[in-house]
């Protein structure tokens, strides 16, 4: 058998068996790795094959980004950016210009707010949205995506404007005088959103080539696409683009909690699915964000109580089905670790997704109940500086303990949590990773983190993540070699090309 492609003269490094031992050539046939090594893979030439001379360009595996809200983030693009905004006046008057281009009836939203970053260091008031907004139902969300701020008329919409009880793993801000504010915090949020109408499949096929066009441009060939609800819809849209060859890039496409009966009763199991997409996951949020994150210490948000994450847990272990919980602090991980042990989840790598606050008990537990520690690195290097804010000094020292659980066997995903962190570009992650002076790993273990790590976390470590012979051939290709680059230009790499399955997706070669 002969290659149909071969990569000569480069910096080519597969992070599999070798490491960060660079090679000089790949082959590639059928969409697969024949080959690395030296000079001699251009014996595999044959008549057909396609040389192409890298001239000392650097060639990677593509990146996983285990866990990004891709419809989400996509839905947004249709939305106010209110990213950087200073104060409540620059949203109400970016919400205006937005606003004059809806049709009649449509909800109005924004995103990428942060109350801190407003001079008045406070979230809006209703009555402050509806001046920009008048009498069409519209909601904002602050960019780490646990808060939101609805106007007047979509608290009407949702009949919150009279006296009622917060939802459970929620609240609903009020003033003095009983009434809301607008600000929803955690699963408060829903309570808008389930009134609003759904959004229409084409526009999360646009969202979604939004995000797919974003993520390749950044190296990123596969994608765990985290959901905040339960939009059966999504996965659909991905299956039209993919049998519309428009989906270039790897999904495992999560499943919310409410969709657990369903999923069960259709026989969908962990690994569900094709080459391009799979049903991936069950998610389920057991803490908030931020402050509201559930400590051992006390205090906290739970978003799913103990009692019944366990039943979740062992309801979607028997069913087969993988769970990946949001757990931020060391309760909520600890009450996770509780579930698997009961539920006997052992083999179903079941996910802590974030895991920013783990002490060296739950590290260990983690490691002997075969868990995944699916992380955001970028994390780490915020959580220096904002941990005195939101976590007693004597949690600080276990926060994105990335090397301890590394220590501990734990499998370890790292991911963008996209649009938390605006740009889902791996590398900042990776040099947060490598640079931190507490828990820091080394190149090798980042670059893994962010490839093989996500194929290990949807059963796919045999198929893809590293560029040995017989993995598939999701690569990219830089200029020249990032690893002989300073670290401080890593921010700035962009890929020249990046290949699916041998394929060019995007730019070229």
């Amino acid at each position: 058998m002969k290659a149909d492609l071969i990569l000569a003269r480069g910096v080519i490094r597969t992070l599999g068996r070798a490491g960060l031992q660079p090679h000089s050539h790949l082959a590639i046939a059928g969409g697969r790795v024949m080959a690395a090594g030296g000079s001699e893979v251009v014996g595999l030439k044959g008549p057909r094959t396609r040389m192409i001379d890298l001239g000392g360009a650097a060639v990677l595996p593509g990146f996983n980004d285990a866990h990004a809200h891709v419809v989400y983030y996509g839905l947004t693009r249709f939305g106010a950016d209110l990213g950087g905004a200073r104060s409540v006046a620059d949203i109400a008057a970016r919400l205006r210009v937005h606003g004059r281009a809806l049709k009649k009836g449509e909800w109005q939203h924004g995103m990428g707010y942060r109350g801190d970053e407003l001079a008045e260091l406070r979230a809006p008031h209703r009555t402050e949205l509806d001046l920009a907004t008048g009498g069409r139902p519209a909601y904002i969300d602050e960019r780490g995506g646990h808060s939101r701020v609805a106007n007047t008329a979509a608290l009407e919409a949702a009949g919150l404007m009279a006296p009622g009880a917060d939802p459970p793993g929620g609240r609903i801000v009020r003033d003095r005088n009983g009434l809301p504010n607008g600000l929803l915090l955690e699963s408060a949020m829903r309570l808008v959103a389930d009134v609003e109408p759904p959004p229409r499949i084409d526009r999360r096929e646009q969202g979604i080539l939004a995000a797919q066009g974003l993520f390749l441009s950044r190296g990123v060939t596969s994608v765990g696409a985290a959901v905040n609800r339960g939009f059966a819809d999504d996965l659909r849209a991905y299956q039209r683009l993919a049998e519309g060859a428009q989906l270039k890039m790897r999904v495992n496409g999560f499943l919310s909690w409410e969709l657990l009966e369903a999923a069960s009763g259709l026989g969908v199991r962990a690994a569900f699915g094709g080459p391009i997409l799979r049903g991936g996951p069950i998610k389920v949020f057991v803490d908030g964000g931020a402050e509201r994150v559930a400590m051992r210490s006390g205090g906290g948000v739970w978003r799913t109580a103990p009692d019944e994450l366990r039943e979740l847990v062992a309801t979607a272990t028997s069913a087969g089905l993988q769970v990946a919980a949001h757990a931020i602090g060391d309760g909520a991980i600890e009450a996770m670790c509780d579930a698997v042990e009961a539920a006997g989840g052992v083999a179903l790598r079941h996910r802590v997704e974030h895991c920013t606050i783990c002490p060296p008990d739950l590290q260990a537990r983690l490691g002997r109940l075969r868990m995944v520690a699916v992380m955001q690195p970028l994390a780490a290097r915020f959580g220096r500086v904002a941990s005195a804010l939101f976590f007693p000094a004597r949690d600080r020292t276990h926060l994105a303990p990335h090397a301890p659980l590394l220590k501990a066997g734990v499998a370890l995903a790292f991911s963008s949590d996209l649009p938390v962190t605006t740009d889902p570009n791996p590398w900042p992650g990776i040099r947060a990773a490598t640079e931190d002076q507490v828990n820091g790993i080394t190149l090798l273990q980042a670059l893994r983190a962010y490839t093989y790590g996500g194929a290990f976390a949807s059963f796919e470590e045999g198929f893809k993540g590293t560029l040995d012979p017989g993995m598939v051939a999701d690569l990219q290709v830089y200029e020249r070699d990032p690893l002989s680059e300073p670290s401080t230009t890593w921010d700035r790499l962009r890929p020249m090309a990046v290949l699916l399955g041998g394929a060019r997706v995007y730019g070229s070669l």
